[in-house]
């Protein structure tokens, strides 16, 4: 600087700001030196007390802030505290899970309850007997119903078929039959023979009977005589049989105290001669001391027994089941 501006221009302190006179030395108002005073660093131009703003650092890529913070506010004298700005931070995601690869096949899924794979069935039914003759129906896996007015097979022409008569079941890969409170009853083929209780019914070609079991003689009372009539045969018993006519009604009964009991077209205890299903000497019953085992002697046209009703009577390929006025026949069907 020339020594002619020094000598015109006011000395300025750079402790207190004091203006002191050209080429002082000494500051008038602090008495700090003026010649040996470092150099003040040049204040940015703006209000007083405010502060250049210096770029905020940060990550590579973000844009630095070009606000200032304002001043701090002064009460009295005392510096009050600048409220904090709210810190944003990045909107939280949900983690991102690495997709799960399926298990290979045959292995159950981990807190999967293993599920049966479902098999189709191969099951079905044929009318043989009945104004539906000659239809076949296949067998849902879940089974069916059958009836008068609900189910999957409707007889609807049927007079002795219930609105909900039987349902056929698949369980274990084995088909069943069950009688849903059916007023005539549902009546299986047997193989061969089969034990029968007192007052079971069992039927062939078109007739319905009930084997009343053994009749025992009332036991004798003190005092009282004994009725009059024939006697029986030592070490025999005496068994009835009962004809079951349309409505339920008691028909012809045949009481014998022989060991075998049969039913057919001739020479039998119960005779049909020229009867539609029946054989010459269609099935027979033997007495036992618990009931009568029933024997069928039919050549293939089937003699019938009535299944007890809520029980689930399992069913072979070839067994015939009768509802009412139709019967049907078990196949396997491919």
């Amino acid at each position: 600087m020339s020594q002619l501006l020094l000598s015109v221009l006011a000395v300025v302190c750079p402790n207190c700001d004091g203006h002191n006179p050209p080429r002082a030395e000494v500051c008038a108002s602090c008495a700090t030196a003026l010649q040996a005073a470092p150099r003040q660093a040049a204040r940015p131009v703006g209000k007083p007390g405010a502060e250049a703003s210096r770029p905020a650092s940060g990550p590579p890529g973000m844009r630095p802030s070009s606000r200032t913070p304002p001043p701090v506010a002064t009460a009295g004298g005392v510096p009050v505290a600048r409220p904090a700005a709210p810190v944003r931070t990045p909107m939280s995601t949900p983690p991102v899970r690495p997709p799960v690869a399926p298990p290979p096949p045959g292995v159950a899924r981990p807190g999967a309850a293993a599920r049966p794979a479902a098999v189709a069935s191969r099951f079905g039914l044929m009318v043989v007997s009945g104004t539906s003759r000659g239809q076949r129906f296949k067998l849902p896996v879940t089974g069916c119903t059958v009836g008068r007015s609900r189910g999957a097979i409707l007889f609807a022409d049927d007079i002795y078929v219930s609105a909900q008569h039987a349902s056929f079941i698949i369980r274990d890969n084995v088909l069943h039959v069950r009688d849903e409170a059916s007023a005539s009853g549902i009546y299986v083929t047997i193989s061969g023979s089969e034990a029968l209780t007192p007052y079971s019914f069992f039927s062939v070609g078109q007739r319905l009977f009930r084997f009343l079991g053994k009749l025992d003689a009332p036991p004798p009372l003190a005092g009282r005589p004994i009725v009059y009539g024939a006697p029986v045969p030592p070490g025999q018993g005496v068994y009835g049989v009962e004809e079951v006519l349309v409505g339920g009604r008691s028909g012809r009964t045949v009481v014998t105290s022989a060991p075998l009991f049969t039913i057919g077209q001739a020479n039998c205890d119960f005779c049909y001669a020229q009867e539609e299903g029946l054989s010459g000497r269609h099935c027979e019953l033997s007495f036992t001391p618990t009931g009568a085992q029933l024997r069928d002697l039919s050549g293939g046209l089937g003699t019938y027994v009535r299944i007890a009703s809520g029980v689930d009577k399992p069913l072979r390929p070839g067994d015939r089941v009768r509802l009412g006025q139709h019967v049907l026949q078990v196949e396997l069907m491919g």
